[in-house]
Order: structure tokens, then C-alpha cells, then sequence
């Protein structure tokens, strides 16, 4: 056992720090920084909220409170399924992990051991991360007794934050073990996408939540007992408060704890299968992904959209590598979660019915905002997936076959394109099942489709590079800068959509001044694009950081 004791430490730190080396969240494998980084973006709401809450405290209202045990129940239910979610890929070793540890003279239980550990160590310090301000803050100041308090605490969100990443795995493992390769690669981005929007979804609740928070754990509404955080908040009130806790407390409790011991089972039994599993794909030799879901419309693109070779190489390339690379899966699935889940916050209510029910119900003016949300979550999700590199070092074919300037922006941005109105046709048909009239529904088509083209202008106004290929540098992305833009331009996009399209509606005749407006701002925007693009003097084969091509004198 001593013997073997350094080659589990050696696995163990490989796990570990394989949880942080990627393109997301560390640069050149700095996982010291990536592990400091990502446990203060954590830590820090918690200790923001405790502060905040400190002068309401002794005195705060009963449910005001219960909202305030709801709230780090909930923060630590969201903040570990995203964690379990975005890692994804890493929740079991991939291809490379086994055909490079495989032949090495170690024994299978070594490498399932360490991995097993390293996944319980990283989970456990983002568990200790989430809640350690509020474990410390909170119960001093809510009066009472402070040991009875941290313990009702530290139980409470540790078994949300620990259910939500139990569940996560558990939905990976079995994915792993009852589909076939081709088939988890087409779920898993789905299923990502779902997890991070019913996560952010619950959290954006919050407010409607509290708002009807004695509704909800009166025990007369059942709908608290289909949200997974109340069962939490009513375990957390069940071990403060004893038997002055509301009624349903002690069944919330109950569905809390079976709940929690049901996904650590399922992921007892189901991990060593989904390794096996996984071990035997990654010798066997992985199914091929499909390259591109463009193949039917291909041959109307090259005669209209897509005229330039160059144009069809880049489109191609783009479409061939997403379904390839589930890194910009994950990407996408965590961008178009996000937007969906604003969607969805904006479009669900609760409204009572006979008197004392709560139900959920729909928003018309909440309706009225999905599109424009979901296109610019689309939007800038490609953006952003295209800034992240694939392979730098195959690049050279790129500038090799001199690029027309221009190619690759107009290729990427009809990529993009065909995604928004893909979008726009499936939320047209979900708001003409729902009842909406023709008129509302050209109206929807009109401003889906401007926005389309004015978000693609915009954030594709000056790109650097072919999607893909461009290498990130340390220092080139401000996170305040882009939040503060973020919280600055989003809410009034949004909100002047909203008024763009009620104006629409109540006069039916300016739909074609809004075409002709859209037509205008497009040409602007394309012919100082064009002039920037002219006047640069840079080009794909003098990047940053990219050695001088050999070309042999083959290129001019």
C-alpha cells in the first residue's frame, strides 16, 4: 500500500486539476489562479447577502425570514447543479484519460479510486465555498440560538448543494449507461441545456416566490412539493423551529431527505457501470459525430448565400466542428439555458385560484419578450463560443490559401443566421399554438428578424479571426467591463423591444417603415464594417503569437 500511495496522490492531483485546465477558466494550465478565481465568484454572494440582511435582523418578519432561509437553500441548489453541469465532461474521465492511463502498469481500482476522490474534493470545496459566509454570518444575526441555528444551516444547504450534484451525475451515469455513444452526444448538450434553465430559472423566482411565500408553505398549495429547493427550506425550517414549523415543513423535510439518500443511490450503482461503460467506448473507439445539420441546403446556399469558396470553407468548418467538440456544446448549452430561463422567468406567474390555490399561469406582456431574449442569448452565445480556439496548431491552412478579407465574418454571420431563424420559426409556432392572432404574429416575425440581423452586425462587427482559431490571451477579456456592459445595454434592449413591438401592434401599417429602418441601419453597419475591415492592416497570417508560415514561396 505504501508502494502504491505516491501513484494515488499523482492521480489524484491529475483529476483534480483537470476539473480547472480549460479554456473557460484557466489560460496555460494555471489552476491555482482558475481554483482562487472560481471559489471567490462563489463566495462572494452569500457574504454580500448576510451584510445586507444585518440590519433587518432582529426584528424581520416571520416569512420574511423563511424567504431569507430560501434564499442560501436556493443559491446553494443553483450554485452546484451549475458547478456539476458545466463540469460536465469532467464528472468521468474522458477518451484521452483512458487510452493514456490504460496501459500504464496501474491497477483499474487505483484510477476509479482517485478519480472518485478528486470528483468528492471538488465538489465538497464548491459546496464549502457557496455557503461559508452565510454558515458564519447568517445565524448570528437571526437571534435564537446560534449552534441550533448553524447546524439547521450547514444541513440544509449542504444536503441542496449536494442533491443538485448528486442528480446531475446520476442523470450523466445514466445517460452513459442506457444510450449509445452517438446518442448521449446528441442528449447531453439538450440535457445541459435543460438543467442550467430550470436552475436559473428558480433562482430568477426568487422574487415571485417570496412574494408568495405563505402561499406556498401554508400547506394548501402542493407546488412547493414539485420544486426540489423548498424541500430544503422545509427542512431547513423543521430543525430551527421545531413544531412551531408550518405544517408541510416536516413533509418537505421528509421528500428533502429521501430524495437526497435516492440520488446518492442511484449514483452509487450507476458510477461504476457508466465507467465501464465509458472504458469500453473509449478502447472500442468513439462513434462519428454527425458533421453538419446543413447538408440538404447546401447546394441553394452555394448558389445564394454562399458564392465565394472561401465562404463555403469557413461555413462548413463551423458547421463540422460544433457537433465535434462538446467544449462549444457546453458553451452553447450554458448560453441558451441562461436565455431560456429569462424567458421563462418572464413569462411564469402565479395566480390564485378558488381562493387559496396557487397555480402557475402565463404572461401576455412576459410572451411579448421571449423572442428577443432567446436571440440575444443565441447571439452572443456563438460569439462567444467562437472566440475559443480548437486546434491552433492546424490553423495554417487558413492563411495559407489567402482568405478573401471579409470571408470569414460573412460566412460566420450567415451561420449564425440560419440558427435565429430556425429560433424564430419554432417560437412563432409555440406562440400560434398558445392563441396569438396573425397580426401579433407578423409582428413578432418582423422585430425576430431585424433583431436577428442588427445583433449579428453588431456583435460580428469586427472579428479577428476565422471562428475557432484564434488564441486566447491572458488579459484580452475585462469580466467587470463586460458585466457593467451587460447591466447597462440587456434591460433597455429589452424593454424598448417591448415597446417596438406593442407599437406595432396598435398600428399594424408601420411594420413596413420598421423593414425599411432595418434595411437602412444594415447598410450602415456593412459599409463601415467594410471600411474598417479595408483600412486594418492586420491579417490571419501575422496573429499574435503564431509562428511564421513556411509557405516555400507558393503564396504571394
Amino acid at each position: 500500500m505504501r508502494e502504491s500511495s505516491p501513484q494515488a496522490r499523482t492521480l489524484y492531483a491529475h483529476f483534480f486539476r483537470r476539473f480547472f485546465d480549460n479554456d473557460t477558466l484557466s489560460f496555460d494550465g494555471d489552476t491555482q489562479t482558475s481554483v482562487v478565481r472560481s471559489i471567490s465568484i462563489l463566495a462572494v454572494p452569500g457574504l454580500m447577502v448576510a451584510f445586507w440582511l444585518t440590519p433587518h435582523y432582529p426584528s424581520r418578519p416571520m416569512w420574511a425570514a423563511t424567504a431569507d432561509h430560501y434564499f442560501f437553500v436556493l443559491y446553494s441548489f443553483v450554485a452546484m447543479g451549475c458547478v456539476a453541469t458545466f463540469e460536465w465532461d469532467m464528472l468521468f474521465p474522458d477518451r484521452s484519460d483512458f487510452l493514456v492511463l490504460l496501459p500504464l502498469p496501474l491497477k483499474l481500482r487505483e484510477i476509479i479510486f482517485a478519480k472518485a476522490r478528486a470528483l468528492a474534493s471538488f465538489l465538497s470545496l464548491f459546496l464549502l465555498a457557496t455557503n461559508v459566509f452565510g454558515l458564519l454570518l447568517f445565524p448570528a444575526i437571526s437571534g435564537g440560538s446560534y449552534l441550533r441555528h448553524v447546524f439547521s444551516h450547514f444541513i440544509a444547504v449542504s444536503l441542496a448543494g449536494g442533491f443538485a450534484a448528486l442528480s446531475t451525475l446520476a442523470l450523466e451515469a445514466l445517460a452513459i449507461c442506457f444510450l449509445n455513444e452517438a446518442w448521449q452526444r446528441f442528449f447531453s448538450p439538450l440535457l445541459q441545456a435543460l438543467l442550467i434553465t430550470c436552475l436559473l430559472l428558480t433562482l430568477l423566482l426568487f422574487p415571485l416566490c417570496g412574494a408568495f411565500m405563505p402561499r406556498l408553505m401554508d400547506g394548501h398549495s402542493m407546488l412547493s412539493s414539485f420544486i426540489p429547493p423548498f424541500w430544503f427550506l422545509g427542512l431547513y425550517e423543521h430543525l430551527v423551529l421545531g413544531d412551531a414549523a408550518e405544517k408541510s415543513a416536516a413533509l418537505l423535510a421528509r421528500i428533502a431527505l429521501c430524495a437526497t439518500a435516492l440520488a446518492a443511490l442511484v449514483v452509487f450503482v450507476t458510477y461504476p457501470l457508466a465507467w465501464a461503460r465509458r472504458r469500453r467506448q473509449a478502447i472500442e473507439g468513439g462513434a462519428r459525430p454527425s458533421t453538419t445539420g446543413d447538408g440538404f441546403l447546401s447546394p441553394l446556399l452555394h448558389r445564394t448565400l454562399l458564392r465565394r469558396p472561401e465562404e463555403r470553407a469557413v461555413f462548413h468548418f463551423v458547421s463540422q466542428t460544433i457537433p465535434r467538440k462538446s467544449r462549444y456544446q457546453v458553451y452553447l448549452a450554458i448560453y441558451g439555458g441562461a436565455g431560456l430561463a429569462l424567458a421563462l422567468s418572464c413569462v411564469l406567474t402565479f395566480r390564485l385560484a378558488a381562493g387559496r390555490i396557487l397555480i402557475p399561469a402565463l404572461s401576455d406582456q412576459g410572451l411579448h419578450a421571449v423572442l428577443p431574449l432567446l436571440l440575444f442569448w443565441l447571439v452572443v452565445g456563438m460569439r462567444a463560443a467562437f472566440a475559443f480556439p480548437v486546434d491552433m496548431a492546424a490553423r495554417w491552412v487558413f492563411p495559407i490559401n489567402q482568405l478573401h478579407k471579409g470571408a470569414h465574418a460573412e460566412a460566420a454571420k450567415i451561420w449564425v443566421l440560419m440558427r435565429c431563424v430556425f429560433l424564430i420559426i419554432c417560437v412563432l409556432c409555440l406562440l400560434k399554438i398558445i392563441g396569438w392572432n396573425t397580426t401579433h404574429l407578423v409582428v413578432q416575425a418582423v422585430c425576430g428578424i431585424s433583431l436577428s440581423v442588427l445583433l449579428t452586425d453588431i456583435f460580428f462587427f469586427s472579428p479577428t479571426s476565422i471562428p475557432f482559431t484564434q488564441p486566447r490571451l491572458p488579459g484580452r477579456t475585462s469580466l467587470p467591463l463586460m458585466l457593467t456592459l451587460y447591466i447597462a445595454v440587456f434591460p433597455p434592449f429589452v424593454l424598448s423591444t417591448l415597446d417596438l413591438e406593442n407599437w406595432m401592434e396598435a398600428r399594424p401599417s408601420m411594420v413596413i417603415w420598421v423593414l425599411l429602418s432595418l434595411i437602412g441601419l444594415h447598410l450602415i453597419l456593412s459599409t463601415a464594417r467594410k471600411s474598417a475591415a479595408n483600412q486594418s492592416p492586420r491579417n490571419l497570417a501575422t496573429e499574435e503569437n503564431e509562428e511564421i508560415l513556411q509557405t516555400l514561396r507558393l503564396t504571394p
